[in-house]
């Protein structure tokens, strides 16, 4: 007969890191008392929760809006094929309860925006940044200086890293102070683009989760201005520092932004197209179409011979071609000309169909 999880005992399921002088039963403490939020539950945010959850801190908060795709299984060891198309947030609850069912799990299934990111954050001691994309992790940088959270951020590119535990109260320099506006995306390969093996996200997720952990046992973290770059082909390890820009618009002398702002959102994920109202534009041409046909109701306008003058401004329009990139040049050069309400469809045809 199968035990009943909800009978485990504590000092057991903790016993072993416990043993750990550094640790002891009062470590665990202040693991069971301390609150993390995970922004992004894919390649970084799946080992990182597993984690979080196993060593017992005892409320975990889990931001994602995104529904799972067939291509994240690889690398995002939470889920299972059976769960395609369900939201990650519910699935990542529902698996680290079943690890650890003597913690706390809170999710938001949905964006972080500038309207809620500062509620959400602020119920939470420290923020894991597991995003991949520049629009959110600048957000996240922003509101944790606005109510001084702390911030482990972690990125990837193929087979490299790197991550950074960015604390206010001592004086960290932000993301802004090396870039002071939010780089454009596709200005780096995002994993869909240039490809990633599987452990590597896992990798620097599991570095995420034992920034976090000793973040609440008040072990040494990284220390302030480095970042930890880490190349896994090679195994090299580099850490760099960086100094508070006194010209940052954010955190220097004369600080020009002073609240949260919306960076510029265009590009639309499935669960931003299935929780909004968009006429589909397929922009492939004749023998695209012919070769993947789609079943959705949408209209065909041909990138060759698409004329804006077709498209009321006062619609909202999501755009698609075969992978995602053309649609995201049509749609930036079209909010140039003033057509504010056109989206392109991240990963386009190939996405879609993935999913239905």
């Amino acid at each position: 007969m199968q035990e009943d999880s909800t009978s485990l005992d504590p000092k057991t399921y903790y016993s072993r890191q416990i043993l750990l002088p550094e640790i002891g039963s009062e470590g665990q403490k202040k693991l069971q008392n301390g609150k993390v939020l995970v922004v992004g539950a894919g390649g970084l945010g799946s080992p990182a929760l597993l984690y979080l959850a196993g060593a017992g801190v005892g409320t975990i908060g889990i931001c994602d809006g995104d529904l799972l795709e067939e291509s994240n299984l690889h690398r995002q060891p939470l889920y299972a094929a059976q769960n395609l198309s369900r939201p990650k947030a519910e699935l990542s609850k529902t698996r680290i309860a079943e690890l650890n069912p003597h913690i706390t799990v809170h999710t938001y299934p949905y964006r972080l925006t500038a309207e809620n990111a500062k509620d959400i954050l602020q119920a939470y001691d420290i923020v894991l940044d597991c995003t991949d994309n520049f629009q959110t992790k600048f957000l996240i940088n922003d509101a944790a200086l606005f109510i001084r959270k702390p911030v482990i951020r972690a990125s990837i590119y193929q087979f490299e890293g790197q991550i950074q535990t960015y604390i206010p109260n001592r004086g960290d320099a932000c993301l802004r102070c090396l870039w002071p506006e939010t780089p454009q995306e596709g200005c780096v390969g995002t994993c869909g683009q240039v490809g990633v093996l599987g452990p590597v996200p896992g990798f620097f997720g599991v570095l995420q989760a034992v920034e976090a952990l000793k973040f609440f046992l008040g072990m040494p973290t990284l220390k302030k201005g480095q970042i930890l770059f880490s190349d896994l082909i090679h195994y090299t390890q580099q850490v760099i520092s960086f100094e508070r820009n006194p010209d940052c618009p954010l955190c220097g002398e004369a600080p020009t932004i002073k609240q949260l702002r919306e960076n510029e959102l265009w590009e639309l994920s499935l669960s931003d197209l299935k929780n909004g109202q968009f006429h589909l534009i397929d922009i492939r041409e004749l023998e695209e179409r012919l070769a993947q046909p789609y079943s959705g109701l949408c209209s065909m306008m041909p990138l060759s011979t698409f004329n804006p003058a077709n498209l009321d401004r006062q619609s909202s329009y999501a755009i698609f071609c075969q992978k995602g990139k053309r649609s995201q040049h049509l749609v930036q050069s079209l909010r140039a000309q003033g057509l504010s309400k056109v989206y392109s469809i991240i990963g386009g045809i190939e996405k879609l169909i993935s999913c239905k």
